[in-house]
């Protein structure tokens, strides 16, 4: 069994993929959300650099054909990695799951290769070398190209608004953004090699060795390293050690914060009390039957957070909720932000673009449009 080139870098893409899914896995982290995102990519990466690399040595025309499954998966990899920088960037209620428009081309893809399989053998080679074979194809290919552009222009946009708004000057912050960039990079590379490929291959009627449908394999396991450079060698980026606590006496025994906790949370997911534009400190004090410094030092100590930071987050996701719901196609902005306990436009613009990095009529043009 002779090994080329493409082999063995579809070998070390497969390896590298499971190494890199496992340390995800076992890692302490602080952006989970966009971790486990980024693990789905990396397996579906693996799953198809195995499937090509199987096709490659067996050379059965079955596999051949079974190899279209690990096709489909390159279709999504422009809505992951969208998905991925919106969960890397906007990490607090950055919404995670994508409409199903955005899957159209995989599933469409996942239809011809079931259409593959009720084929005889005869009957698909005859099939592969037909005119209507080869305009689907070039048509597959060229939506393959698309879908990538398109997504990489809103991983684009929503990089170029994470710097425009924070500004980094932290070496954490610096870090993220030059990795996102290499992710992007690595994106134009695919699209730039897939779309000399197609031309050559559908428009000259040519093809070379150094110029192909390969060459995006080879791009895609280069991605799979330069994950695997930034986790190790800034591995503040996808794996954050959670700090220690800094030794003291607590203001509340263990006992009296589980009990605290129990009935703040109790009050705040059941009662939804932050939808009360009026709450303030000592009436939810009052709700959980504790004083307000207590509140106070739970909020600080435990959650890292003011009593009002704390409030305005589950009033922007009660808003954010609604808006997946719709209601901004029936009401004012504002008036959403009113029924999710904001009391004030002012504190409503000032908190979402704290916790989005963006402005609401903004989030909701590129998430919902």
């Amino acid at each position: 069994m002779a090994f080329s080139f493409l082999d063995l870098i579809l070998f070390a893409g497969v390896t590298q993929g499971i190494f890199l899914i496992l340390s995800l896995q076992f890692i302490s982290r602080k952006n989970k959300k966009a971790n486990k995102i980024l693990k789905i990519i990396i397996g579906l990466a693996t799953f198809m650099f195995a499937g090509k690399l199987a096709v490659f040595q067996l050379n059965y025309r079955l596999v051949w054909r079974a190899a279209l499954l690990a096709d489909c998966s390159i279709y999504l990899f422009g809505p992951l990695i969208y998905m991925y920088f919106r969960a890397f960037v906007y990490k607090q209620y950055s919404k995670n799951i994508l409409s199903y428009k955005h899957y159209i081309p995989s599933f469409m893809l996942f239809l011809f290769f079931c259409w593959a399989l009720t084929l005889t053998t005869e009957e698909y080679v005859a099939n592969s070398y037909s005119t209507e074979m080869f305009i689907t194809y070039f048509a597959m290919e060229a939506t393959g190209i698309v879908s990538l552009i398109v997504y990489s222009y809103l991983c684009y946009t929503i990089l170029k608004d994470f710097q425009a708004t924070e500004k980094p000057k932290s070496t954490t912050q610096k870090s993220s953004i030059r990795f996102l960039k290499f992710i992007l990079i690595g994106l134009l590379l695919m699209i730039i090699f897939w779309s000399s490929g197609v031309f050559k291959t559908y428009i000259l009627h040519t093809a070379t060795s150094y110029i192909s449908y390969n060459l995006l394999w080879i791009v895609m396991t280069s991605f799979l390293f330069i994950v695997g450079y930034f986790s190790f060698t800034q591995p503040e980026i996808v794996r954050i050690p959670m700090e220690k606590k800094k030794a003291g006496k607590s203001r509340l025994n263990t006992t009296e914060i589980e009990d605290i906790s129990k009935k703040l949370t109790y009050f705040i997911e059941e009662e939804k009390i932050y939808m009360q534009s009026d709450l303030n400190l000592k009436m939810l004090a009052k709700k959980l039957q504790t004083s307000s410094n207590n509140i106070s030092w739970l909020l600080n100590s435990v959650h890292e957070k003011t009593f009002y930071e704390y409030i305005n987050e589950y009033r922007i996701k009660a808003f954010l909720q609604k808006i997946e719901d719709g209601e901004h196609k029936k009401q004012t902005l504002l008036a959403i932000a009113t029924d999710a306990g904001f009391n004030s436009k002012s504190t409503f613009n000032k908190t979402f673009k704290s916790l989005m990095n963006d402005t609401p009529s903004n989030y909701i043009e590129k998430m919902y449009s």
